[in-house]
C-alpha cells in the first residue's frame, strides 16, 4: 500500500503542474503599432557638376560662367539647361562656322517618379537680335551635336535616356527638336554633357552666313522644354 500510495502521489502532482503550464500559455495579450515614412519632392534636385555627377557634392555653374538652375519642384523635373557663348570675332568674309566657347555645357533632368513612362526634352532657338532690338542673322543656324549621357555616381543604371544632332533654326515656331528622349523607368538625375576641348567647343557650333555677319552682339533664347510622353 505505502508503493500504490507513492506512485499515485507523483502522477497527481505531475498532472496538476501540466495543467497549470497550459493555463500560463493560454494567457497572451497582444497590440498593434505602426513604421511610417513620408517621401516628398517639394525641393528641387541639386546640380551636379557634370565632371563628377556626385549627389553629395553639389554644384553651382553660375559661379563658373554658365547660367543659372531652374530652381524647378516635382517629380520630373528639367534642373538646369545651357548657355552658349560664341564670343567675339572679326568680320570675315571667309568664315562662316563658329564654334562656342563654353567648356562645361550640360542639360540636367530628373526623374523622381514612382511610374516608369517615358518623357523628352525639346528645344528650340528664338529669332537673333542685335543690339536695337531687331532681328538679325537671317540664314543662321545652331547645330548641337549629341553629347555625353550620364548619370550620377553610384546609382545603378536603368535605361538610359538618348540623345542625338540637332539643327536648330532661328525664329521658326515649328523647330522645336528633341534632344533628350527617354525608355521607361529612368528614375535618376541624368545629364547631357557636352564637354569642350580646352579652347572650343566642337560639339556646339552657329553658322552665320558671311553677308549678315553685322557688327555688335546679337542675342538669341533657347527654350527647353521636358514633357511626359504619351505611352
Amino acid at each position: 500500500m505505502k508503493k500504490r500510495f507513492a506512485f499515485s502521489t507523483i502522477l497527481i502532482s505531475t498532472a496538476f503542474m501540466l495543467g497549470t503550464t497550459s493555463a500560463l500559455a493560454a494567457n497572451t495579450s497582444t497590440g498593434t503599432s505602426k513604421a511610417e515614412i513620408t517621401f516628398t519632392t517639394n525641393a528641387a534636385p541639386i546640380i551636379v557638376n557634370p565632371d563628377s555627377p556626385n549627389p553629395n557634392t553639389p554644384y553651382r555653374p553660375q559661379d563658373n560662367g554658365g547660367n543659372t538652375p531652374t530652381g524647378n519642384t516635382g517629380p520630373l523635373t528639367l534642373d538646369y539647361a545651357p548657355n552658349f557663348n560664341f564670343g567675339s570675332n572679326e568680320v570675315l568674309v571667309n568664315k562662316a562656322l563658329f564654334k562656342a566657347k563654353d567648356q562645361k555645357p550640360f542639360l540636367q533632368v530628373t526623374d523622381r517618379r514612382i511610374l516608369p513612362t517615358k518623357w523628352d526634352v525639346k528645344v528650340k532657338l528664338s529669332t537673333f537680335k542685335d543690339n536695337g532690338g531687331k532681328d538679325s542673322l537671317a540664314g543662321s543656324t545652331l547645330t548641337i551635336d549629341a553629347g555625353d549621357v550620364q548619370t550620377l555616381i553610384g546609382l545603378p543604371i536603368n535605361a538610359a535616356p538618348t540623345t542625338g544632332n540637332v539643327t536648330l533654326t532661328p525664329g521658326n515656331p515649328g523647330d522645336a527638336k528633341v534632344i533628350l528622349a527617354s525608355a521607361a523607368g529612368t528614375f535618376s538625375t541624368w545629364q547631357i554633357y557636352w564637354k569642350g576641348n580646352g579652347t572650343d567647343n566642337d560639339r556646339i557650333t552657329l553658322n552665320v552666313p558671311v553677308g549678315v555677319q553685322v557688327e555688335g552682339k546679337h542675342t538669341a533664347t533657347l527654350d527647353w522644354t521636358l514633357s511626359d510622353v504619351v505611352n
